[in-house]
């Protein structure tokens, strides 16, 4: 861009620009899914995998062992006695759980960017993920969805926020303007999640949920699917930080309507999640 056309550019189109070009070039630095996570992924799409091979696997990464031995301890999968080791931490979780969190702390890794220009971004972000994985988490099983793919998903969102918080300090007059800043977060990190997530090969479910975010009045069929489930825990997360301005009312969501919370009310669905804040704030504690 030429420096008089670039100086009379918004930075926040600069910035978008920018992103645009270099994803459409393929010369953007996407966030990579740590080996650790695609190993495990790998290994348990392996018809004749023994859980002792798994738990060996997973070893090699003393934090991620540790993180998995407290899920297996937390209140949704303690069986009144503690699991001595990993093997029996996977055996209590399932393969599917210990693979979906063992993504999850991977994720978690990649939020943890020390540069002082986008190091509070980042924070904020993750615990916005986390809080939404954790109440989807228990929303799942009330909407009769899968629990621990709803938390896989609720992490995965955001992962598009990354690129544009990577490349906005080149980008001063957008750094000293926070609001303007989380405006370009909120309307183009769901479409970069998009991206991000078929890049790593997950399935289009997990690419839409990515996709649509934040888009509130999506209605792509009769059926609930995992999106809506996303949708309608994000919304809540905003309910509990007040941090949101603009939301509708929840009973106009069509995703609040195909999980079937319109029979329950807007009041009663909050209240059931409420019944529920020592799982989640005991779920949201592990994962941060």
């Amino acid at each position: 861009m030429p420096v008089t056309e670039a100086l009379a550019t918004p930075p926040k189109t600069q910035l978008l620009k920018f992103v645009a070009d270099s994803l459409r070039a393929g010369t953007i630095e996407l966030p990579s899914l740590p080996d650790i996570a695609i190993d495990i992924r790998v290994a348990i799409n392996q018809a004749d995998l023994e859980i002792s091979d798994l738990a060996k696997l997973i070893q090699q990464d003393p934090g991620l062992s540790a993180y998995l031995l407290k899920i297996s301890h937390s209140a949704h999968y303690n069986r009144g006695k503690p699991a001595r080791n990993l093997t029996a931490a996977i055996q209590r979780l399932g393969l599917n759980a210990a693979r979906d969190f063992s993504a999850s702390y991977a994720l978690k890794t990649l939020f943890l960017i020390q540069d002082p220009t986008v190091k509070s971004y980042m924070r904020d972000i993750w615990k916005r993920s986390v809080h939404t994985a954790a109440l989807a988490h228990v929303m799942a099983r009330h909407c009769k969805f899968d629990p621990d793919r709803a938390l896989l998903a609720g992490l995965l969102q955001d992962i598009g926020a990354l690129p544009l918080l990577a490349n906005v300090k080149s980008y001063p007059e957008l750094c000293s303007n926070p609001g303007e800043l989380q405006k370009l977060l909120a309307e183009f990190s769901g479409k970069i999640s998009g991206l991000i997530l078929h890049n790593w090969q997950f399935d289009e479910e997990l690419v839409q949920v990515g996709l649509n975010r934040e888009n509130w009045m999506r209605d792509k069929s009769p059926q609930a699917d995992l999106a809506d489930l996303i949708l309608v825990a994000r919304y809540h997360t905003y309910l509990a930080e007040r941090s949101h301005g603009k939301l509708p009312q929840l009973s106009r969501l069509p995703a609040f309507k195909k999980l079937g919370l319109e029979e329950i009310g807007p009041e009663q669905g909050l209240a059931f999640l409420t019944e529920a804040k020592q799982e989640i704030d005991e779920l949201r504690s592990t994962l941060q």
